[in-house]
């Protein structure tokens, strides 16, 4: 055995700079053999590190996972916007009603079921009592303001197209409501100086020498920061002798009202950025995940082809490992560069080639000596 070896080693003029001297003479290699990496198999020493690398199923589960989770985190900023931003409708139902007592001079009042007959020039003052309320089906944040005036106008009783006077009074100063409620209730009693009207009329009537038609409408207001509404009034028609007032109330039973919400909060802004950012970032991720798919088929397409013109043009020197390779020593293992070096060691050693399949991307073919492989392997990523 010795003797054969020796043969070999002079035909060959070189040796593996990194074996020491006395493994020089065990090494059996040919001129045309690269060394790319020598690993010692069973022992802990490593000539070279082995290189990071993640495979290619790992890198579309990334990559898929990467745009599945952007699309989620997208949809759902998408979603919490648009149900910020859309309307909602709210139920509510609105009742109003005016009750009032009618004083003469001596402060002796009679309730408004008790009126008929009652002159005009006998009332005083007319004490007044505006209630308002309102149910609504949701909790809502209001802040509105009720006030209550009177308007007195004096009009030409043979034209009552003509006005001659107008004067509006504050009676109640503007109120404030603002809660977080579903209801609203407002509840203010008022004096009505009936008589200071009356008597204006009648001075006004007499100084001027006109025959006059005049009427006395005390009205309450709701003010929210869009509108002023008119929610009940009684009006008095001082001209007349008898006292007979007029009401008028406001009653809205099951209404429904479309509410409309700010869509750009600043939360809302940040969570279109976070969608608008999102998007970019899956566009991208589709073009790298697109580019890796075509170059992998197109990688494999070459590797299929490479692999069996390998297996065909030199089918007479490979062995078939079908249930894999595994060598019963722990051998050096050489790689090679190119296949012809691994014909080289072949036809040196008189070994024949052996072929392994790792996985669908990836083969080796082997050349077994006594203390050494030499391994050429190929993959889809050397094309």
């Amino acid at each position: 055995m010795e003797k054969e070896e020796n043969k070999l080693i002079e035909k060959i003029d070189f040796a593996f700079d990194i074996f020491p001297e006395e493994e020089k003479k065990e090494t059996i290699s040919s001129r045309k053999i690269k060394k790319e990496r020598v690993i010692f198999e069973g022992s802990n020493r490593v000539v070279l590190k082995k290189r990071f690398y993640i495979g290619f199923k790992t890198r579309v589960t990334i990559l898929v996972v990467s745009i599945l989770s952007l699309l989620l985190i997208s949809a759902i900023s998408f979603l919490i916007i648009y149900r910020a931003s859309k309307n909602y409708v709210i139920k509510y139902s609105e009742t109003s009603d005016i009750n009032y007592s009618v004083c003469d001079s001596n402060y002796s009042c009679i309730n408004d079921k008790e009126i008929n007959g009652f002159l005009s020039s006998d009332c005083n003052y007319v004490d007044t009592n505006f209630i308002y309320n309102v149910d609504i089906s949701d909790l809502i944040t209001y802040d509105i303001n009720y006030y209550i005036d009177s308007v007195l106008v004096i009009r030409d009783k043979r034209d009552k197209n003509i006005v001659l006077y107008r004067k509006t009074d504050n009676l109640v100063d503007s109120q404030r409501l603002k809660a977080m409620s579903n209801n609203i209730n407002i509840n203010e009693r008022i004096n009505i100086e009936y008589k200071k009207y009356y008597d204006k009329v009648l001075e006004y009537s007499v100084n001027n020498r006109v025959d006059v038609d005049a009427d006395l409408v005390v009205s309450l207001y709701m003010k929210d920061s869009e509108d002023t509404t008119k929610i009940s009034s009684i009006s008095f028609n001082i001209s007349d002798n008898v006292f007979k007032p007029k009401i008028k109330t406001t009653t809205n039973l099951e209404q429904s009202v479309s509410i409309e919400k700010d869509a750009w909060t600043d939360t809302n802004k940040i969570l279109a950025i976070i969608c608008v950012v999102c998007g970019f970032i899956v566009l991208f991720l589709i073009i790298r995940l697109s580019n890796l798919l075509v170059k992998s088929f197109y990688r494999k397409d070459k590797y299929n082809k490479e692999l069996k013109r390998l297996l065909r043009l030199y089918d007479g020197d490979i062995v078939i490992a079908r249930d894999g390779y595994n060598s019963l020593e722990n051998k050096r293992v050489v790689k090679v560069s190119e296949f012809k070096e691994l014909l080289d060691a072949k036809n040196i050693l008189k070994k024949p080639i052996v072929y392994v399949r790792v996985n669908d991307i990836k083969s080796k073919f082997i050349v077994e000596d006594v203390d050494c492989i030499y391994e050429y392997t190929i993959k889809d990523l050397d094309f």
